[in-house]
């Protein structure tokens, strides 16, 4: 996996190798988290970027978060780990749930955004978009802190849509 994700990252293809690396593309492409370009361009202060990318994301599609994020342990995964690796973990987890709900207000912000210029279609975008993430993020293989926020995330998006009308 971790060749596959090297070629596939380095974009460099000669003449002859390049049949043999699209097959390894579609694949790094296909197993790509779903949420890590909208988090990585926000964490960069791209936001227009972070935005976008949100909006185009996957939200069925797993994983959600890169492996090495601890937003991608489960309960018990998390548990197992020792108190300083918990420790460890959390201070990560923190800082970058905190880059998600961030990422969420700016999406709900493009919904409002768009409402006021009439554009309803892209508003509904929006908070379906948000709305789809939290229901990815309900999934009981997260832990139950993204758990409560994917919730949370849900109950936003239905108000923004009560807000404009289904």
């Amino acid at each position: 996996m971790a060749a596959t994700i090297f070629i596939a990252g380095c974009g460099k293809k000669s003449p002859s190798s390049s049949a043999t690396l699209r097959p390894a593309q579609a694949d790094a492409a296909s197993s790509s988290p779903a949420a890590q370009p909208a988090l990585t361009a926000w964490q960069q202060g791209d936001k227009a970027s972070a935005v976008s990318s949100f909006l185009a994301a996957d939200w069925s599609a797993r994983p959600l978060f890169a492996a090495d994020s601890p937003l991608s342990l489960s309960e018990s995964q998390f548990k197992a780990l020792s108190d300083a690796g918990r420790e460890a973990k959390s201070k990560d987890m923190f800082s970058q749930l905190d880059s998600l709900k961030q990422l969420a207000r700016a999406v709900v912000q493009a919904g409002h955004d768009a409402t006021s210029k009439g554009d309803t279609a892209q508003a509904r975008k929006c908070f379906t978009s948000l709305k789809q993430c939290g229901k990815a993020l309900e999934s009981p293989d997260c832990l139950l802190l993204v758990q409560l926020i994917g919730k949370a995330f849900v109950k936003m998006s239905d108000t923004e849509f009560a807000k404009i009308g289904q």
